[in-house]
């Protein structure tokens, strides 16, 4: 595979943003974005996902993002960043569904979008934006996570609503600024790649794979770490103490911020795979340098779709996180649509006493550490 067909290769078969198929296919002197890469898959899993897995996975996602950000922006949760962070995290996730959603209608019916002025240019960008922001708004929810566990006295001052809606604004104007080359590379009507621009899409495209894989993934790791560190020594010093407390609830800090904790696990699991599987293309892609365009066997494509479908999830199962794990979530969910108080019964009960027993952990915590601001470490829970 020559450098131009990696770039091809990477802008629609690979993870994530980069899987408009039937906008992007490989000329050797220019980027046709027009005919479909994988219009006849070889694979039956691949058929199968194409043809009725991605749009209940899209429909669903869609559902449930909407209700999300609409339970975020709702009192009293609304008051705490995390809710900016992941309401926005939920439009993000909206975005990359819709565009994808468009893109099996149009090739299950036929619809021939791609050939309509200006469609694939608004489709690759829109992708390419929405997958960026939202990796990095769930790097941004891992490092508030990682305040309200190791630097929990400074949360007043930095986890604040405010802070939070001027980051989701920076990454968004960011995001808006980088990856407008489609507007600028390609021609409007045929969708075909200026071929002056042909190395200035494949720094984007490298950029791209370092700003949304690479960089973020390093990012969360880090911190993660660094979470788990801190968690573990909360634990040892309770078990020293031997604290009253401390034995019926073993870690409270984990427990405060679990919803937090439990987007960012389900996010590195779920994507992991896709990302792995990404490495690998591009790797190949690489070292295969005899290998022709369009030459990618049914095993490729069903691996491929395997790893993208479960990367589709983490977009897609939003709302069953932020149910299961978040207990303020519930209570307005249930509030919002009247929810009998049964359905979600035994998950109140899983927390109950819950606040009663932190307030006095939290007391003492203060005073070993000698510390005078007040913290609202139950602001999502």
């Amino acid at each position: 595979m020559n450098i131009n067909e990696s770039i091809v290769f990477d802008l629609n078969f690979s993870i994530n943003t980069k899987t408009a198929f039937e906008f992007v296919t490989v000329d050797p002197k220019k980027l046709n974005i027009t005919q479909q890469i994988i219009g006849s898959p070889h694979n039956v899993i691949t058929v199968y996902i194409e043809k009725y897995v991605i749009p209940i996975i899209c429909l669903l996602g869609l559902i449930g993002n909407t209700l999300s950000s609409i339970v975020f922006l709702r009192k009293p949760i609304r008051n705490s960043s995390c809710s900016i962070f992941l309401c926005a995290r939920g439009f993000s996730d909206n975005g990359f569904l819709s565009t994808l959603l468009i893109i099996w209608i149009s090739r299950t019916f036929q619809l021939r979008l791609g050939e309509v002025q200006n469609s694939c240019q608004i489709i690759i960008f829109l992708t390419y934006v929405c997958g960026c922001t939202s990796v990095w708004l769930v790097v941004f929810v891992t490092v508030e996570n990682y305040i309200r566990i190791c630097r929990p006295f400074i949360v007043n001052r930095v986890c604040t609503t405010k802070i939070a809606k001027v980051v989701v604004g920076i990454l968004w104007f960011v995001t808006l600024c980088i990856y407008n080359f489609p507007f600028w590379t390609m021609s409007p009507d045929t969708c075909v790649l200026y071929g002056r621009f042909h190395n200035t899409v494949q720094v984007f495209v490298y950029a791209d794979t370092f700003l949304t894989l690479v960089v973020p993934i390093i990012c969360i790791t880090l911190v993660m770490i660094a979470i788990v560190c801190s968690l573990l020594k909360s634990y040892n010093r309770r078990s020293r103490l031997r604290a009253p407390t401390a034995k019926r609830i073993k870690n409270p800090m984990a427990k405060v911020t679990k919803m937090l904790f439990a987007v960012t696990v389900t996010f590195i699991c779920l994507n992991l795979p896709s990302h792995i599987n990404r490495l690998r293309i591009m790797i190949s892609s690489i070292l295969e340098a005899e290998r022709q365009q369009g030459q990618y066997s049914s095993r490729e494509e069903m691996i491929q779709q395997i790893t993208l479908l479960v990367s589709y999830l983490s977009l897609t199962i939003n709302l069953l996180v932020y149910v299961t794990f978040g207990s303020r979530f519930r209570k307005v969910l249930k509030d919002m649509f009247h929810i009998p108080e049964f359905c979600l019964k035994s998950a109140n009960e899983s927390n109950g006493g819950y606040s009663q027993e932190l307030i006095p952990i939290i007391n003492n915590l203060r005073k070993s550490e000698n510390q005078s601001q007040s913290v609202d470490m139950t602001s999502f829970e």
